[in-house]
Parts: structure tokens; C-alpha cells; sequence
């Protein structure tokens, strides 16, 4: 029996591979077009954003029908352990991955001026200086065994001397997410917002910039300069590292309502059975600890969110943080991390707040794993860094799109500005603040309003199973 239904979910996935191309496009911004806010303020009351950790778009969309995913021919990028031969994507079944190196540095080398072709020798190299990995195969046998070795930054998880990054998941191995993404939207050009890793994309996720602050005792907001290593995390030690404005002064000054939902709770810099203080930066900010805020950044998200759920007593605004072994963050199993999500956005979907919720689903960096599109514009000395998967799930998106404006978790800010701030903008908080670029006033971003058809009759919910079959596999 249990073949059977494995065969009738490989005869639906292929049917879903062969979908013509021909699906909705989201168009480029042009200033003719007047995206539909009153539509969003009248419909939307919860935007909900479920931040995830370290994949690419193309590690998890690259075959998706009709989206910007692999070219033909595949790419074939350079390897040194194999310098007579290249790499190209192939398909990885097991659910836990190894990544690659990913700080500003090996982004830089990986994006090489725009021919993506640096990741496999980034990661090669990153293998042999941690772990002294030894080449993967003898010359001329590319594969990609697996040496184990531990890693002292995961704890309790195993990593693996793994040449991964070219390897990607498909329909088959993550069905509910390419579900979500035919049934509702997929954006397929959303970029990591700074090309670093996750510390500077969680500041910029709340406040639109990354910056190190030299002044802190007594805080000197002027010392603060934009930076892909923050350095400081916020700790009970070091209660205020973070001194500019993040959206959420914005927010209380127009009423606004937010939680943080943290998946186990608050843990420390290193925990894994809560939210890391690295990802859960809110408290940090000076700005959420005048505005006595505090609270809101450390909800838990398997009581007061399933509560809220039932309920429907969503605030306006939420932010979904994960711990370690539900975040797909490498080591950690991609099985589990969808299960986690497709039991939030069920959650959601079977309460009464789904007729006026939209969800948003994001990977906050890439993990060096390969996309083949380079950023296209770099806003300021942050970035933007390599492309990352995104997808939206309400009853108002249009059905079946892919959207290829640009963008990246700035433009949730605008979003949020536009929803319920009457297009208010960080700039105009009132408070110093150094940066040279507000990027919720970046004109090459996209509009994510377009997203949305507030005349069409809504979307139903689309209940999926939390442990879907699928072709991943536990090595």
C-alpha cells in the first residue's frame, strides 16, 4: 500500500513537471501602474512573514515549470579538487545538506562579478580548511560521497565533508513548498537582502539595514556605519548593540500592532532547542527597548501563535522565527523544516483569520548553495546577495503567479509602510540615524501590492499534510 500511494504522488508530480510555462508574470514596476493599496488596507489586516534559514532559489526551485530556474544547457562551474573537469546542478535527495561558506567574502567569490560560477571552489576550499576533507573522488570520478566529520558550530549535529552546493531539491522532495508555490505565488527574483550571512539579514529584515556600532556605552548613533558583519549580538551583557531605527518605532508611532513568534522560545547565541539571539535580533535594538516592546519579540510559536491561530487574534504584523533542527538551516533536516511551516500556514488556514491574512515564506541567506542569477543592483555596501527562495500564501494573491520583481525582505518593510502606515516611510521616524539609503524609498524594487487581485473571489485553503511522501532520504 504504501508503494502504491509513493507511485500515485511520483504520477502527480510528473504531471505537475509537465505544466505548460505559460503562468502569470508579475510585470516590472512602471510608474504608470497604481497597485491596488485600498484593496490592501480593506482585505489584508495580518501579513504574517515566516523567516527560514540558508537555501538558494535554485537549491529549491530550479526546476519549478515556468519559473527563472536552471538554463539549458546546465552551467558547469569550476572545481579544483577536479580542475580537468566542471560541475553541473544534479539532484540531491537526502535531507540534510552541507552548504557551503556564504560571509561577504565568499559571496563576493561566488557571484564573481556576476558569472555565478564561484561556488563549488568556495566550498571545496571551506571543506578542506575546517574539516581537512580530502577530495570527494580520484581524479576523473566526480561524485559526491560523503566523509563524515564533526562541527563544533552545530552541536549535537553531525556535518558532513560534502561537496553539496550544486546538488538541488525538487517537487519530489519538498511537494508541499512547490504546492504552495503553484497554488498560490512564487516569487522567483527575491534576493538576500545583504550578501553576508544570517546576523546582517536579520537586521536588515527588521530594519532595512546592517550596520557596526563603535559607541555604545554611552550610545552614539553616530558611530554606527553600514556593515556584513555586525559583529556585536545582543546579549543580557550587551543589552542595546543595535542604535538605529528599526520599522517597528515606526509602528508604534502609527498604532501598528506586532509579535516575534519564536519557535521553543528565547535561547542564547548557540542554543538549539529555541531561537537563536542571532536571528531573534528585535530586543537588541535600542528603539524596541524605549518603546518598552520588549515583549513582543518573544512570543513562543507553538502556544501563543497556534493560539492566535484558532482564534484569530493575529496582530498586524508578525514575524515567524525558527529554532535550529525546524529552520533547514544545514545541518538540519529540510523534511523537518517543512513540516514546521506546513503546520503553521495550516494553522493559520483552518482559523478565521485566513479571509484577511497573508503569509510570506523566506530563506534569510543562501548557504552557498549555487543560483545562477547575479544580483542586479547593489543598493549600498551591503548588497544585494544571491537569490533566495520566496513564496506567498493568501487568499488574495493571484492564483499560479510567479513574480519577477525584484526584490528582498526590504520590500516586506514597504509593505507593511503601505498597509498600514499610509506609505509612511523610515526616513520620516523622527530619530537620527546615519545610513546613507532608506531602501523601503528604493524605486528599483518591486511593489509586492502587484502580487495581489483584491477583485477576484478568494482563494480557499489549501490543507496539506505536515509529513507529505516524498524521495527524501536520512543518510
Amino acid at each position: 500500500m504504501r508503494i502504491r500511494w509513493f507511485g500515485i504522488f511520483l504520477v502527480v508530480v510528473a504531471g505537475f513537471l509537465a505544466l505548460p510555462a505559460a503562468r502569470a508574470q508579475a510585470s516590472l514596476p512602471s510608474p504608470l501602474e497604481r497597485p491596488d493599496n485600498a484593496g490592501l488596507k480593506n482585505h489584508l489586516k495580518h501579513l504574517i512573514f515566516i523567516i527560514q534559514e540558508n537555501r538558494s532559489f535554485d537549491n529549491y526551485f530550479g526546476t519549478f515549470p515556468g519559473a527563472d530556474g536552471f538554463p539549458s544547457p546546465l552551467p558547469c562551474l569550476p572545481s579544483k579538487w577536479h580542475p580537468s573537469q566542471c560541475v553541473t546542478p544534479w539532484p540531491d535527495h537526502a535531507a540534510s545538506n552541507q552548504g557551503g561558506p556564504y560571509d561577504a567574502p565568499y559571496q563576493t567569490a561566488d557571484i564573481d562579478g556576476g558569472k555565478m560560477d564561484g561556488f563549488e571552489i568556495e566550498a571545496e576550499e571551506d571543506l578542506q580548511n575546517k574539516f581537512h576533507c580530502p577530495p570527494s573522488a580520484r581524479q576523473g570520478e566526480l561524485s559526491h560521497r560523503r566523509f563524515m566529520a564533526t562541527d563544533d558550530e552545530v552541536g549535537p549535529y553531525v556535518a558532513k565533508c560534502t561537496l553539496d552546493v550544486m546538488g538541488y531539491h525538487d517537487g519530489t522532495d519538498l511537494p508541499n513548498y512547490w504546492t504552495y508555490a503553484a497554488t498560490y505565488a512564487l516569487q522567483d527574483h527575491f534576493f538576500e537582502s545583504t550578501f553576508s550571512s544570517s546576523h546582517p539579514a536579520h537586521l536588515e529584515l527588521f530594519s532595512l539595514w546592517s550596520a557596526k556600532c563603535t559607541q555604545l556605552d554611552p550610545p552614539d548613533v553616530n558611530s554606527c556605519a553600514a556593515n556584513t558583519d555586525p559583529g556585536n549580538i545582543w546579549s543580557p551583557t550587551l543589552p542595546t548593540p543595535y542604535l538605529w531605527t528599526d520599522i517597528t518605532y515606526l509602528m508604534n508611532q502609527y498604532g501598528v500592532t506586532w509579535k516575534a513568534y519564536l519557535d521553543g522560545g528565547l535561547g542564547d547565541l548557540n542554543g538549539h532547542n529555541a531561537v537563536q539571539t542571532l536571528w531573534d535580533v528585535l530586543p537588541g535594538f535600542e528603539t524596541v527597548q524605549e518603546d518598552g516592546q520588549v515583549g513582543n519579540a518573544e512570543n513562543y510559536t507553538d502556544v501563543d501563535f497556534m493560539s492566535d491561530a484558532a482564534a484569530g487574534t493575529f496582530p498586524q504584523v508578525s514575524w515567524v522565527l525558527p529554532k535550529f533542527p525546524d529552520s533547514e538551516h544545514p545541518t538540519a533536516s529540510i523534511a523537518h523544516g517543512e513540516t514546521y511551516v506546513t503546520n503553521l500556514i495550516n494553522a493559520v488556514m483552518s482559523g478565521p483569520a485566513w479571509n484577511e491574512t497573508a503569509i510570506f515564506v523566506a530563506y534569510d541567506d543562501c548557504a552557498g548553495f549555487y543560483d545562477h542569477v547575479p544580483p542586479p543592483y547593489t543598493f549600498d555596501s551591503l548588497g544585494l546577495g544571491v537569490r533566495v527562495p520566496a513564496f506567498i500564501v493568501s487568499p488574495w494573491v493571484k492564483p499560479g503567479l510567479i513574480d519577477s520583481q525584484i526584490c528582498s525582505t526590504d520590500c516586506y518593510a514597504k509593505l507593511i509602510e503601505d498597509d498600514f502606515m499610509n506609505g509612511a516611510r523610515l526616513s520620516s521616524a523622527g530619530r537620527p540615524d546615519p545610513r546613507v539609503v532608506y531602501r523601503d524609498e528604493e524605486p528599483k524594487y518591486g511593489n509586492l501590492v502587484k502580487d495581489f487581485d483584491f477583485k477576484h473571489k478568494p482563494l480557499p485553503p489549501v490543507l496539506l499534510r505536515a509529513h507529505p511522501l516524498s524521495r527524501l532520504r536520512d543518510d
